[in-house]
Protein backbone atom coordinates (compact mmCIF):
# COMPACT_ATOMS: atom_id res chain seq x y z
CA UNK A 1 0.00 0.00 0.00
CA UNK A 2 1.39 3.39 -1.04
CA UNK A 3 1.50 6.43 1.20
CA UNK A 4 -1.58 7.99 -0.47
CA UNK A 5 -3.70 4.91 0.20
CA UNK A 6 -2.53 4.75 3.78
CA UNK A 7 -3.42 8.40 4.42
CA UNK A 8 -6.83 7.93 2.82
CA UNK A 9 -7.49 4.88 5.03
CA UNK A 10 -6.56 6.78 8.23
CA UNK A 11 -8.73 9.73 7.22
CA UNK A 12 -11.70 7.43 6.68
CA UNK A 13 -11.24 5.84 10.10
CA UNK A 14 -11.08 9.29 11.70
CA UNK A 15 -14.33 10.39 10.14
CA UNK A 16 -16.04 7.13 11.09
CA UNK A 17 -14.95 7.56 14.71
CA UNK A 18 -16.17 11.17 14.72
CA UNK A 19 -19.54 10.18 13.33
CA UNK A 20 -19.85 7.43 15.96
CA UNK A 21 -19.03 9.88 18.75
CA UNK A 22 -21.60 12.38 17.44
CA UNK A 23 -24.24 9.63 17.28
CA UNK A 24 -23.41 8.52 20.82
CA UNK A 25 -23.68 12.07 22.14
CA UNK A 26 -27.01 12.44 20.37
CA UNK A 27 -28.37 9.33 22.03
CA UNK A 28 -27.23 10.56 25.43
CA UNK A 29 -28.88 13.93 24.86
CA UNK A 30 -32.14 12.26 23.87
CA UNK A 31 -32.02 10.18 27.05
CA UNK A 32 -31.45 13.25 29.16
CA UNK A 33 -34.49 15.00 27.77
CA UNK A 34 -36.77 12.43 29.45
CA UNK A 35 -34.95 12.41 32.79
CA UNK A 36 -36.02 14.39 35.86
CA UNK A 37 -33.97 17.22 37.31
CA UNK A 38 -32.76 15.00 40.12
CA UNK A 39 -31.61 12.30 37.65
CA UNK A 40 -29.74 14.91 35.58
CA UNK A 41 -27.90 16.06 38.65
CA UNK A 42 -27.08 12.46 39.55
CA UNK A 43 -25.75 11.80 36.04
CA UNK A 44 -23.57 14.90 36.18
CA UNK A 45 -22.22 13.84 39.55
CA UNK A 46 -21.42 10.38 38.22
CA UNK A 47 -19.44 11.98 35.41
CA UNK A 48 -17.49 13.87 38.12
CA UNK A 49 -17.20 10.64 40.20
CA UNK A 50 -19.27 12.23 43.06
CA UNK A 51 -22.30 10.03 43.82
CA UNK A 52 -25.45 11.73 45.20
CA UNK A 53 -26.57 10.88 48.71
CA UNK A 54 -30.15 9.71 49.22
CA UNK A 55 -31.98 11.75 51.87
CA UNK A 56 -35.39 12.52 53.30
CA UNK A 57 -36.37 16.16 53.72
CA UNK A 58 -39.01 18.21 55.50
CA UNK A 59 -40.29 21.68 54.70
CA UNK A 60 -39.83 24.21 57.48
CA UNK A 61 -43.14 25.70 58.57
CA UNK A 62 -44.67 27.55 61.49
CA UNK A 63 -46.05 25.42 64.30
CA UNK A 64 -47.70 25.88 67.67
CA UNK A 65 -45.19 24.47 70.13
CA UNK A 66 -46.18 23.18 73.56
CA UNK A 67 -43.43 21.91 75.81
CA UNK A 68 -43.91 20.01 79.06
CA UNK A 69 -41.99 19.74 82.32
CA UNK A 70 -41.84 16.20 83.63
CA UNK A 71 -41.91 15.25 87.30
CA UNK A 72 -43.29 12.63 89.65
CA UNK A 73 -45.42 12.81 92.77
CA UNK A 74 -47.81 10.99 95.06
CA UNK A 75 -51.56 11.31 94.54
CA UNK A 76 -53.51 12.06 97.70
CA UNK A 77 -57.23 12.52 98.17
CA UNK A 78 -57.90 16.15 99.01
CA UNK A 79 -60.30 15.00 101.77
CA UNK A 80 -58.91 12.27 103.99
CA UNK A 81 -60.67 11.72 107.32
CA UNK A 82 -58.84 9.59 109.90
CA UNK A 83 -61.44 8.26 112.36
CA UNK A 84 -60.51 6.98 115.82
CA UNK A 85 -61.87 6.44 119.33
CA UNK A 86 -60.51 8.75 122.04
CA UNK A 87 -61.36 6.41 124.93
CA UNK A 88 -60.42 2.82 125.49
CA UNK A 89 -63.19 0.29 125.36
CA UNK A 90 -64.65 -2.77 123.72
CA UNK A 91 -65.76 -2.46 120.11
CA UNK A 92 -69.31 -3.74 120.26
CA UNK A 93 -70.52 -2.87 116.75
CA UNK A 94 -69.06 -2.75 113.24
CA UNK A 95 -71.43 -2.31 110.32
CA UNK A 96 -71.45 -5.76 108.78
CA UNK A 97 -72.45 -4.39 105.39
CA UNK A 98 -69.34 -2.24 105.07
CA UNK A 99 -66.17 -3.38 103.33
CA UNK A 100 -63.02 -1.52 102.37
CA UNK A 101 -64.00 0.32 99.20
CA UNK A 102 -67.67 0.64 100.18
CA UNK A 103 -69.28 4.07 99.66
CA UNK A 104 -70.39 5.89 102.81
CA UNK A 105 -72.61 8.92 103.41
CA UNK A 106 -72.19 11.86 105.75
CA UNK A 107 -73.32 10.82 109.24
CA UNK A 108 -73.27 7.10 108.50
CA UNK A 109 -72.30 4.98 111.53
CA UNK A 110 -69.31 2.73 110.89
CA UNK A 111 -68.63 1.30 114.36
CA UNK A 112 -68.99 2.11 118.07
CA UNK A 113 -67.71 1.03 121.47
CA UNK A 114 -69.86 -0.18 124.39
CA UNK A 115 -72.37 2.69 124.76
CA UNK A 116 -73.79 1.94 128.21
CA UNK A 117 -71.38 4.02 130.29
CA UNK A 118 -71.32 7.09 128.06
CA UNK A 119 -75.07 6.92 127.58
CA UNK A 120 -75.53 6.79 131.38
CA UNK A 121 -73.26 9.82 131.78
CA UNK A 122 -75.28 11.66 129.17
CA UNK A 123 -78.57 10.85 130.87
CA UNK A 124 -77.21 12.00 134.25
CA UNK A 125 -76.02 15.26 132.74
CA UNK A 126 -79.41 15.86 131.12
CA UNK A 127 -81.11 15.20 134.46
CA UNK A 128 -78.85 17.74 136.17
CA UNK A 129 -79.69 20.27 133.48
CA UNK A 130 -83.42 19.70 133.96
CA UNK A 131 -83.06 20.21 137.72
CA UNK A 132 -81.06 23.41 137.20
CA UNK A 133 -83.70 24.78 134.83
CA UNK A 134 -86.44 23.95 137.36
CA UNK A 135 -84.53 25.71 140.15
CA UNK A 136 -84.10 28.76 137.90
CA UNK A 137 -87.82 28.89 137.19
CA UNK A 138 -88.62 28.65 140.92
CA UNK A 139 -86.11 31.39 141.77
CA UNK A 140 -87.66 33.72 139.18
CA UNK A 141 -91.14 33.10 140.58
CA UNK A 142 -89.88 33.76 144.12
CA UNK A 143 -88.29 37.01 143.03
CA UNK A 144 -91.49 38.26 141.39
CA UNK A 145 -93.42 37.38 144.57
CA UNK A 146 -91.02 39.40 146.72
CA UNK A 147 -91.28 42.34 144.34
CA UNK A 148 -95.08 42.35 144.87
CA UNK A 149 -94.72 42.00 148.64
CA UNK A 150 -92.31 44.93 148.77
CA UNK A 151 -94.86 47.09 146.98
CA UNK A 152 -97.37 46.03 149.66
CA UNK A 153 -94.77 46.68 152.36
CA UNK A 154 -95.00 43.03 153.43
CA UNK A 155 -91.40 41.99 152.68
CA UNK A 156 -87.97 43.43 153.19
CA UNK A 157 -85.40 44.46 150.62
CA UNK A 158 -83.04 41.84 151.97
CA UNK A 159 -85.47 39.08 151.07
CA UNK A 160 -85.72 40.47 147.52
CA UNK A 161 -81.93 40.59 147.25
CA UNK A 162 -81.67 36.99 148.40
CA UNK A 163 -84.19 35.97 145.73
CA UNK A 164 -82.12 37.77 143.09
CA UNK A 165 -78.99 35.92 144.21
CA UNK A 166 -80.86 32.61 143.98
CA UNK A 167 -81.69 33.38 140.34
CA UNK A 168 -78.04 34.03 139.56
CA UNK A 169 -77.03 30.81 141.30
CA UNK A 170 -79.68 28.86 139.35
CA UNK A 171 -78.40 30.32 136.07
CA UNK A 172 -74.85 29.33 136.95
CA UNK A 173 -76.00 25.82 137.83
CA UNK A 174 -77.83 25.64 134.52
CA UNK A 175 -74.71 26.70 132.60
CA UNK A 176 -72.71 24.07 134.42
CA UNK A 177 -75.33 21.41 133.68
CA UNK A 178 -75.33 22.33 129.98
CA UNK A 179 -71.53 21.99 129.93
CA UNK A 180 -71.87 18.56 131.47
CA UNK A 181 -74.41 17.57 128.86
CA UNK A 182 -72.07 18.75 126.10
CA UNK A 183 -69.20 16.84 127.65
CA UNK A 184 -71.29 13.70 127.97
CA UNK A 185 -72.52 14.09 124.38
CA UNK A 186 -68.91 14.42 123.24
CA UNK A 187 -68.14 11.17 125.01
CA UNK A 188 -70.98 9.51 123.16
CA UNK A 189 -69.78 10.91 119.85
CA UNK A 190 -66.20 9.82 120.50
CA UNK A 191 -67.38 6.29 121.14
CA UNK A 192 -68.85 6.20 117.63
CA UNK A 193 -67.08 6.25 114.26
CA UNK A 194 -69.28 8.32 111.94
CA UNK A 195 -68.32 9.36 108.43
CA UNK A 196 -68.03 13.17 108.22
CA UNK A 197 -68.17 13.22 104.40
CA UNK A 198 -69.66 11.45 101.42
CA UNK A 199 -66.85 9.20 100.25
CA UNK A 200 -65.35 5.74 100.28
CA UNK A 201 -64.16 3.64 103.20
CA UNK A 202 -60.44 3.34 102.46
CA UNK A 203 -59.24 1.62 105.67
CA UNK A 204 -60.95 -0.46 108.37
CA UNK A 205 -58.55 -1.77 111.02
CA UNK A 206 -60.98 -2.81 113.79
CA UNK A 207 -63.19 -5.81 114.44
CA UNK A 208 -66.23 -6.42 116.60
CA UNK A 209 -65.33 -7.81 120.00
CA UNK A 210 -61.79 -6.42 120.11
CA UNK A 211 -60.66 -4.06 122.85
CA UNK A 212 -59.38 -0.75 121.56
CA UNK A 213 -56.91 1.59 123.27
CA UNK A 214 -55.96 5.03 121.89
CA UNK A 215 -52.28 4.17 122.34
CA UNK A 216 -52.65 1.58 119.61
CA UNK A 217 -52.75 4.35 116.98
CA UNK A 218 -49.23 5.23 115.78
CA UNK A 219 -49.00 8.57 114.06
CA UNK A 220 -45.23 8.91 113.65
CA UNK A 221 -45.47 8.19 109.92
CA UNK A 222 -48.29 8.07 107.43
CA UNK A 223 -47.67 4.39 106.85
CA UNK A 224 -48.06 3.64 110.58
CA UNK A 225 -51.20 5.77 110.77
CA UNK A 226 -52.81 3.99 107.83
CA UNK A 227 -52.02 0.64 109.42
CA UNK A 228 -53.28 1.42 112.95
CA UNK A 229 -56.08 4.01 112.64
CA UNK A 230 -59.54 2.41 113.14
CA UNK A 231 -60.97 3.80 109.89
CA UNK A 232 -60.13 6.12 106.99
CA UNK A 233 -62.69 7.74 104.68
CA UNK A 234 -61.57 9.54 101.51
CA UNK A 235 -63.15 11.52 98.71
CA UNK A 236 -62.39 9.47 95.54
CA UNK A 237 -63.21 12.29 93.12
CA UNK A 238 -60.74 15.01 94.08
CA UNK A 239 -56.99 14.42 94.34
CA UNK A 240 -53.89 16.51 94.72
CA UNK A 241 -50.34 15.69 93.69
CA UNK A 242 -47.29 17.27 95.28
CA UNK A 243 -44.26 17.29 92.99
CA UNK A 244 -40.76 18.66 93.52
CA UNK A 245 -39.14 20.49 90.61
CA UNK A 246 -35.57 21.78 90.10
CA UNK A 247 -35.04 25.48 90.71
CA UNK A 248 -34.42 26.25 87.02
CA UNK A 249 -38.05 25.34 86.23
CA UNK A 250 -39.47 27.98 88.57
CA UNK A 251 -40.01 30.64 85.89
CA UNK A 252 -41.31 28.16 83.34
CA UNK A 253 -44.61 27.32 85.03
CA UNK A 254 -47.57 29.37 86.18
CA UNK A 255 -50.54 28.81 88.54
CA UNK A 256 -53.43 27.37 86.56
CA UNK A 257 -51.14 25.67 84.02
CA UNK A 258 -52.50 22.52 82.42
CA UNK A 259 -51.27 19.23 83.87
CA UNK A 260 -51.45 15.66 82.59
CA UNK A 261 -51.26 12.97 85.27
CA UNK A 262 -50.38 9.29 84.92
CA UNK A 263 -49.02 7.18 82.12
CA UNK A 264 -45.45 6.03 81.59
CA UNK A 265 -42.38 8.19 82.24
CA UNK A 266 -40.10 9.26 79.37
CA UNK A 267 -37.86 6.46 78.09
CA UNK A 268 -34.14 6.91 77.61
CA UNK A 269 -34.34 10.57 78.50
CA UNK A 270 -36.54 11.27 75.48
CA UNK A 271 -39.70 13.33 75.77
CA UNK A 272 -42.98 11.69 74.88
CA UNK A 273 -46.31 13.24 74.05
CA UNK A 274 -48.31 13.44 77.31
CA UNK A 275 -51.49 14.01 75.31
CA UNK A 276 -51.21 10.59 73.66
CA UNK A 277 -53.47 7.96 75.18
CA UNK A 278 -56.64 8.15 77.22
CA UNK A 279 -55.29 6.74 80.48
CA UNK A 280 -54.07 10.07 81.82
CA UNK A 281 -56.03 12.27 84.20
CA UNK A 282 -56.12 16.05 83.82
CA UNK A 283 -55.39 18.73 86.37
CA UNK A 284 -54.25 22.28 86.98
CA UNK A 285 -51.38 23.79 88.93
CA UNK A 286 -52.98 24.90 92.20
CA UNK A 287 -49.99 26.52 93.91
CA UNK A 288 -46.26 27.03 93.50
CA UNK A 289 -43.95 27.36 96.47
CA UNK A 290 -41.77 30.50 96.28
CA UNK A 291 -39.04 28.94 98.45
CA UNK A 292 -36.50 26.22 97.75
CA UNK A 293 -35.68 23.21 99.86
CA UNK A 294 -32.18 24.04 101.17
CA UNK A 295 -31.00 20.45 100.76
CA UNK A 296 -32.40 19.42 97.39
CA UNK A 297 -32.67 22.91 95.81
CA UNK A 298 -36.16 22.04 94.62
CA UNK A 299 -39.51 23.76 95.03
CA UNK A 300 -42.93 22.20 95.56
CA UNK A 301 -45.82 22.37 93.11
CA UNK A 302 -49.31 21.29 94.16
CA UNK A 303 -51.60 20.00 91.42
CA UNK A 304 -55.36 19.52 91.75
CA UNK A 305 -57.21 17.07 89.52
CA UNK A 306 -60.15 18.16 87.41
CA UNK A 307 -63.46 16.38 86.92
CA UNK A 308 -64.91 13.46 88.82
CA UNK A 309 -63.48 9.96 88.95
CA UNK A 310 -59.93 10.71 87.76
CA UNK A 311 -59.03 7.03 88.05
CA UNK A 312 -56.31 7.55 90.67
CA UNK A 313 -55.63 5.69 93.89
CA UNK A 314 -54.91 7.38 97.18
CA UNK A 315 -51.15 7.07 97.68
CA UNK A 316 -50.40 6.21 94.03
CA UNK A 317 -47.01 7.30 92.64
CA UNK A 318 -47.73 9.01 89.32
CA UNK A 319 -45.99 10.75 86.45
CA UNK A 320 -46.81 14.44 86.06
CA UNK A 321 -46.45 16.63 82.96
CA UNK A 322 -46.83 20.37 83.54
CA UNK A 323 -47.41 22.57 80.49
CA UNK A 324 -45.06 25.48 79.94
CA UNK A 325 -46.43 28.67 78.35
CA UNK A 326 -47.00 27.77 74.69
CA UNK A 327 -45.24 29.33 71.71
CA UNK A 328 -47.59 30.40 68.93
CA UNK A 329 -46.63 30.28 65.23
CA UNK A 330 -42.89 29.57 65.63
CA UNK A 331 -40.63 28.24 62.91
CA UNK A 332 -39.67 24.72 63.93
CA UNK A 333 -37.45 21.91 62.71
CA UNK A 334 -37.63 18.25 63.72
CA UNK A 335 -34.99 17.06 66.16
CA UNK A 336 -33.61 14.57 63.63
CA UNK A 337 -32.64 17.47 61.35
CA UNK A 338 -30.22 18.97 63.89
CA UNK A 339 -26.47 18.47 64.05
CA UNK A 340 -24.25 19.77 66.82
CA UNK A 341 -20.57 20.68 66.70
CA UNK A 342 -18.56 22.71 69.19
CA UNK A 343 -21.73 23.66 71.06
CA UNK A 344 -23.21 25.05 67.85
CA UNK A 345 -26.32 23.74 66.09
CA UNK A 346 -26.59 23.21 62.34
CA UNK A 347 -29.02 21.93 59.70
CA UNK A 348 -28.54 20.92 56.07
CA UNK A 349 -30.74 23.04 53.77
CA UNK A 350 -31.44 21.70 50.27
CA UNK A 351 -31.28 24.02 47.24
CA UNK A 352 -34.20 22.98 45.02
CA UNK A 353 -32.46 24.09 41.84
CA UNK A 354 -29.07 22.46 42.24
CA UNK A 355 -30.02 19.66 44.64
CA UNK A 356 -27.05 20.61 46.75
CA UNK A 357 -27.08 21.06 50.50
CA UNK A 358 -25.62 23.91 52.49
CA UNK A 359 -24.72 23.58 56.12
CA UNK A 360 -26.60 26.33 57.96
CA UNK A 361 -25.98 27.44 61.54
CA UNK A 362 -29.23 27.99 63.46
CA UNK A 363 -30.17 29.56 66.78
CA UNK A 364 -32.58 27.32 68.66
CA UNK A 365 -35.49 28.12 70.95
CA UNK A 366 -37.98 26.08 72.94
CA UNK A 367 -38.31 22.35 72.42
CA UNK A 368 -41.74 20.75 72.23
CA UNK A 369 -41.90 17.01 71.73
CA UNK A 370 -40.07 16.08 68.51
CA UNK A 371 -39.63 19.69 67.33
CA UNK A 372 -37.38 22.59 68.26
CA UNK A 373 -38.15 26.24 67.61
CA UNK A 374 -35.66 28.09 65.39
CA UNK A 375 -35.06 31.74 66.21
CA UNK A 376 -32.64 32.50 63.40
CA UNK A 377 -30.89 30.75 60.51
CA UNK A 378 -33.67 29.41 58.28
CA UNK A 379 -36.87 30.63 56.67
CA UNK A 380 -40.32 29.17 56.17
CA UNK A 381 -40.60 26.99 53.08
CA UNK A 382 -36.97 25.87 53.03
CA UNK A 383 -36.23 22.15 53.07
CA UNK A 384 -34.01 20.56 55.69
CA UNK A 385 -32.55 17.06 55.62
CA UNK A 386 -34.04 14.78 58.28
CA UNK A 387 -32.57 11.41 57.30
CA UNK A 388 -29.18 10.78 55.69
CA UNK A 389 -27.47 13.85 57.12
CA UNK A 390 -24.65 11.78 58.68
CA UNK A 391 -23.08 11.24 55.24
CA UNK A 392 -23.39 14.86 54.10
CA UNK A 393 -20.99 17.75 53.86
CA UNK A 394 -21.45 21.32 52.75
CA UNK A 395 -22.06 21.40 48.97
CA UNK A 396 -22.95 17.72 48.71
CA UNK A 397 -25.44 16.72 46.01
CA UNK A 398 -28.46 14.77 47.20
CA UNK A 399 -31.26 12.64 45.81
CA UNK A 400 -34.57 13.26 47.62
CA UNK A 401 -36.34 10.02 48.43
CA UNK A 402 -39.13 11.29 50.63
CA UNK A 403 -40.57 14.71 51.35
CA UNK A 404 -42.83 15.65 54.23
CA UNK A 405 -44.44 18.85 55.43
CA UNK A 406 -46.13 21.62 53.50
CA UNK A 407 -45.72 21.77 49.75
CA UNK A 408 -42.78 24.09 49.00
Amino acid sequence: MNKFSTSLHLLSNYWLASLSLVALLGLVACGKQGATDSEQVVAENQQRNEPAVSVNVMTIEQRELQSWIYSQGTARSRQREFLTFTQQGLVTHVDEHLRVGSPVKTGQLIAHQAPERVQADLQAAKASLAEAEANLALAEVTKRRYEILIEQRSASQQELDEATVQIQQAKAAGDNARAQVAQAQLGVNESRLVSPIDGVLARLNIEKGRYFMPSMVQANTEQDALRTVPALVIDPDNFEIRADLPSYNFRHIEPGARVMIGGDPPLGGQDIDPLAGDERAQGRVHSISPSLDPETRTFEVIVHTQGNNPGLQDGEFVAVWIAEPGVQAALAVPLEALRFRNDQSFVFVVDEGTHKVSERRVELGQQAGDYRAVIDGVEAGEQVVTDGRAALHDGQTVRILQHSGATP
